[in-house]
């Protein structure tokens, strides 16, 4: 077992340590922000046509919490019992309304660490939040970072934008049939979630779809150096883990309808492994509760090895397809993933896999 605190270059070496979010709440703030980044799922959604609101009704939320956390217990069993260390970010116990000198708005929720964290060997990096109301959610994990800081781990934060309206892109949803307002002086500035990176070893993969997004290509590249290759790729919204999982070497999964022209040449060549199954149901949607993820969130899968993989239990085409290619499929209950806006790679962070830096491409 390696003795490093952090270290983790792919998604599917061995592993040995995971953060799982942690939710105290589960509602978002409806502002322009919020609006942006989730256009693409929630432009049908009678939620998101009421401007600076929360988005979910408060009952449903506890009782969404209630089964997340009883979904959560039953991830967390199964990675200890495969002999993995689970650690936690602090959990709230209040909202809080957290503020800038440009604008307001209740905290975001600890669920999706890999939203905004990224492990490059035994370096963590924050990205600068493209949402306002997690642009604080950082500091719910500053105590663990601290102490693998102490451990001799790297710690970096890439800067963040003032988060004006002026500042946003509006472009990517301009071309998806947006029609409202737009800022009369815009100033772009760095926004990127680190789920729109994909890691393969030394070559990582970076979905970007507006001037902001693209600012942080440049920013990652120009810090990670000459060891690292970003290619930078447009074939989503924002994150990408949604669209494309690499499961081995050699083995991607991604999903139908996906542009294979528009990866990577060297990623073209690998086995792909086609999710398809949108007539399948991800879940029982209930009446008020917006579908933040599409119904691809059923391919956010998480490997625990190049063997193993964690993914919905109702996902059974799925699970058969990945039996097929000599995986081993551990379903796992997870109920409102639409709802919470995610899947089981987005609500863990690997901290620490074997292995070291190889080139796959």
């Amino acid at each position: 077992m390696s003795t490093t605190p952090v270290n983790s270059y792919d998604e599917w070496s061995p592993l040995e340590e995971i953060i799982v979010g942690t939710p105290y709440h589960l509602d978002y703030y409806n502002d322009e922000s919020f609006r942006l980044f989730f256009y693409d799922n929630l432009r049908e959604e009678r939620a998101f046509a009421v401007p600076h609101s929360p988005v979910f009704r408060t009952k449903p939320s506890d009782r969404l919490k209630e089964e997340c956390l009883e979904d959560l217990d039953g991830l967390i069993e199964t990675m200890e019992q495969a002999g993995v260390k689970v650690r936690r970010p602090e959990m709230l116990t209040s909202v809080p309304v957290v503020q800038t000198p440009w604008w307001s708005t209740p905290m975001g929720h600890a669920m999706m660490p890999r939203d905004n964290f990224l492990v490059v060997g035994d370096e963590i990096i924050e990205s600068s939040p493209v949402v306002r109301a997690r642009y604080f959610e950082g500091d719910l994990y500053k105590e663990l970072f601290t102490e693998y800081f102490r451990a001799g781990a790297k710690w970096t934060v890439a800067p963040r934008s003032r988060l004006m309206d002026r500042n946003l892109d509006y472009s990517y949803v301009i071309k998806m049939g947006y029609t409202g307002p737009l800022p009369d002086d815009p100033s772009y500035e760095m926004m990127w979630d680190a789920a729109q990176c994909l890691r393969f070893g030394r070559d990582i993969v970076f979905n970007a779809s507006t001037e902001n997004h693209r600012l942080g290509v440049e920013w990652l590249r120009r810090h990670l150096g000459s060891d690292f290759n970003v290619h930078m790729v447009e074939v989503t919204d924002n994150h990408i883990d949604s669209f494309l999982m690499p499961l081995r070497p050699g083995k991607l999964l991604f999903r139908e309808g996906l542009d294979i022209n528009l990866l990577p040449e060297a990623l073209r060549k690998w086995d792909l492994i086609q999710y398809r199954h949108f007539d399948k149901p991800v879940e029982i949607m209930e009446e008020g509760i917006p579908k933040l993820a599409s119904q691809s969130v059923a391919m956010n899968v998480l490997p625990l090895d190049e063997d193993r993989i964690i993914l919905q239990d109702i996902q059974e085409p799925l699970i058969r397809d990945l039996e097929k290619h000599g995986f081993t499929p551990i379903p796992l209950r997870w109920r409102h993933g639409r709802s919470l806006g995610g899947g089981f790679h987005c609500v863990t962070l690997d901290i620490r896999r074997r292995g070291g830096l190889e080139s796959y491409f």
